[in-house]
């Protein structure tokens, strides 16, 4: 069971409202539509497509960009994990094949890191 605050309520009711009048313009749309015949399909298409543009705009939440500082916690939250897992990584990649083992292994953890952090500019 989910408990529903004023606020959510509050939204939900405007959604429903929203909702209740853009089906009361579609309905009077669509009867004047009836009444005035197929050739102004495309006006009551264009129409259409305005109201629930805008619709889709007023209910969409506003896309917010994620802050440099979360960016930055990542980035430091990956080279950690990299330090930790990479040491025994590099140990055992040392102990079995040597230098190749070495250089191989820093190069896939260099190529992690490089990966993170050009997805995230």
């Amino acid at each position: 069971m989910t408990l529903q605050t004023p606020q959510t309520a509050q939204t939900s009711y405007a959604a429903q409202a929203a909702q209740e009048d853009i089906r009361r313009d579609l309905q009077a749309s669509l009867e004047a539509r009836r009444e005035l015949g197929h050739e102004y399909d495309q006006h009551f298409l264009d129409a259409l497509v305005e109201k629930l543009t805008r619709q889709v705009q007023v209910q969409q939440p506003a896309q917010t960009p994620v802050s440099s500082d979360a960016h930055a916690g990542e980035s430091l939250a990956l080279a950690i994990c990299s330090m930790i897992f990479g040491i025994p990584i590099v140990a055992i990649a040392g102990g079995e094949a040597q230098l190749v083992g070495i250089i191989v292994a820093c190069a896939m953890i260099l190529g992690v890191n490089i990966a993170f952090n050009l997805r995230h500019r």
